[in-house]
């Protein structure tokens, strides 16, 4: 009986994770979340304006610069920042790793800055100007390049994990039925 509620226990496990959902926080919430001196003014999401995607870690001193850099310039710029904690998100993580995808890049770390068809790993101050270009270039682009609408309208076939799920959950059934028959036979 122990492993026949384990195994039903352990379906729905896996359930849990194929429903998984990525989230995201303003740039607010992350100098709010990290403790930092927001000087920027809080604003709302608007579907109108290009995306500007930062991927950190919590913690991340490298992280905190980027944040503190873009807080201290992103009023001059009419575009959304999202934010996405990716050291303590398994779900974001793995967003991440299909945005580095799109860019031929592997992530291993944070930060990770995507304007339009530009990124930045890491930060350093260096890279200020670059990132300010960036930031104009995409406010005044006729169609700015969105890497998580290219990920969304990518065709269904590139991703097996729900066929995996399925298989997985479908095998641990089996093994179920299977044990519990043995059990039974056994008493």
């Amino acid at each position: 009986m122990k492993k026949i509620l384990f195994t039903i226990l352990s379906f729905f496990v896996i359930l849990g994770v194929a429903n998984a959902q990525v989230s995201s926080e303003t740039l607010w919430d992350a100098c709010e979340s990290e403790g930092l001196d927001c000087v920027s003014k809080e604003k709302e999401y608007d579907d109108s304006l290009p995306n500007v995607y930062l991927f950190r870690g919590n913690g991340c001193p490298y992280c905190n610069s980027l944040i503190e850099f873009i807080d201290s310039v992103i009023d001059n710029y009419k575009v959304n920042v999202i934010v996405y904690e990716v050291k303590n998100n398994s779900d974001n993580w793995s967003f991440y790793k299909k945005v580095g995808k799109e860019f031929n890049f592997t992530p291993s770390g944070y930060p990770y800055l995507v304007i339009g068809e530009e990124t930045f790993d890491g930060y350093d101050t260096d890279y200020d100007e670059d990132i300010k270009t960036a930031l104009d270039e995409l406010q005044n682009s006729e169609e700015p390049y969105d890497v998580v609408e290219v990920i969304e309208n990518k065709p269904v076939e590139e991703s097996n994990d729900k066929a995996v799920i399925v298989i997985m959950a479908c095998a641990i059934i089996v093994m179920g039925f299977y044990l519990g028959f043995k059990i039974k036979n056994k008493n």
